[in-house]
């Protein structure tokens, strides 16, 4: 039989100390250090690699039998945004109780690539912070061995999607960073993008979420809502208000008042079928407009878009997805 499996910095653990007694320190630093990374977020480094999990300096010793889900994603340091968000939707609870659950994980670094104001407004919304937190956990326990593939149902009642390439394991086209993270109470896999649910089809996600006011106002112009609200699925680039903002001006409003050329360059933005990043292989796509994308991917793996990077990439929507840019695609004249 295996030896037990030890996470410990401390020189002189007590070994006289009883599981009660070991039990209560992982509660006493799980609360303090939530705590902490509630209060004192914004001290914390997100420009570190989402691939790997750094060891932190714990205070205690953990023991596989005490250690819960979340002590174990604390002692790895990486995990701040998560711990504090855990905190405000009063799940902390539920996460430290016998489960066993299955938690995709996404690091500080997960969370920073998400554009501030839809952070903010997750953040702000409880209800729909909970939604998003519980979109990441499932019921029971699974190593990416045993992981179901196809659709599975999470905690929040909408499915993931789970595909299985070789030794890599996506979940909505997300790659597990680092798979098979033991506590306690079920299985962590690190990701190193946070998933979001679908709130509704593609109109709805970008009228939901902030960040999207100009290609909203843009497709209701063009008379696109109703097509863009139809069965699907689509696949749409869509640019945030900020890529828009880089357009010169003169540029922006002469697409905008000519309907034909807005038709094209917001169809441009879109691709029948629903494609997320590992579904989208270098090459040409073709989109609604009849005009081809080039797909291409860089040496860290990210999806670029006619040499654009995807800025967020995954986002569910009822009808498709969403894959959100930081730039606006310019189809050739």
């Amino acid at each position: 039989m295996p030896a037990r499996q030890r996470h410990s910095v401390s020189e002189n653990p007590n070994p006289s100390r009883s599981p009660r007694a070991r039990r209560g320190a992982v509660a006493v630093l799980t609360l303090l250090a939530l705590t902490t990374a509630a209060c004192g977020s914004d001290a914390a480094d997100t420009s570190g690699s989402a691939t790997t999990v750094a060891a932190a300096a714990p205070t205690t010793v953990l023991e596989e039998e005490s250690s819960d889900i979340v002590a174990t994603a604390l002692v790895s340091g990486v995990f701040t945004t998560l711990a504090g968000a855990v905190l405000t939707a009063d799940l902390l609870e539920t996460l430290r109780s016998p489960g066993p659950f299955t938690v995709f994980a996404p690091t500080d670094a997960a969370f920073a690539k998400l554009p501030a104001p839809v952070l903010s407004a997750v953040q702000d919304d409880k209800e729909l912070l909970t939604t998003v937190l519980t979109y990441h956990v499932l019921a029971g326990s699974y190593t990416a061995e045993t992981l179901p593939t196809g659709q599975v149902k999470t905690v929040a009642g909408a499915e993931v999607t789970v595909t299985k390439e070789g030794a890599d394991v996506f979940v909505n086209g997300n790659r597990i960073a680092k798979a098979d993270v033991h506590a306690s109470n079920g299985m962590i896999h690190v990701m190193g993008d946070v998933l979001v649910p679908p709130i509704g089809d593609i109109i709805k996600v970008a009228t939901t979420l902030p960040g999207f006011t100009t290609l909203a106002k843009l497709v209701t112009q063009a008379d696109l809502v109703k097509t863009l609200q139809g069965a699907g699925p689509f696949t749409v680039f869509a640019p945030v208000d900020d890529a828009f903002a880089a357009v010169p001006s003169a540029t922006l409003t002469a697409v905008a008042s000519d309907n034909k050329l807005l038709t094209t360059v917001l169809t441009y933005h879109v691709v029948a079928g629903k494609l997320s990043t590992s579904d989208l292989k270098p090459g040409k796509l073709k989109t609604v407009a009849g005009v081809d994308l080039t797909i291409t991917k860089d040496a860290d793996g990210n999806t670029l878009v006619n040499g654009k990077k995807i800025a967020v990439a995954n986002v569910e929507a009822t009808n498709g997805i969403i894959q959100v840019m930081g730039d606006v695609l310019i189809p050739p004249s």
